[in-house]
């Protein structure tokens, strides 16, 4: 009887330390998505400042803008056609 109070005891230290275990890589997880929450909020942000330059660039420089697509387009045609 001494032997199986002991393997009892055993495994359920065994058992704590496994939930601990869980319980810790849970709450890192937890803090983990919260960050990327966080950045993915503040990468928006900055795409909708970017959008906005773009629009005043090209408002402020339509010929230029106008030439620097044509120019990204041919260069991108080639590229993409090179086997």
């Amino acid at each position: 009887m001494a032997t199986s109070t002991s393997n009892t005891s055993a495994a359920q230290k065994q058992i704590d330390r496994l939930a601990d275990n869980a319980h810790g890589a849970i709450d890192r997880a937890s803090e983990m998505a919260e960050r990327v929450g966080d950045k993915t909020g503040e990468l928006w942000g900055m795409k909708d400042d970017y959008v906005e330059s773009a629009r005043d660039y090209v408002k402020h420089n339509p010929l230029m803008a106008l030439g620097l697509a044509l120019a990204a387009g041919y260069l991108f045609g080639k590229i993409s056609s090179w086997r």
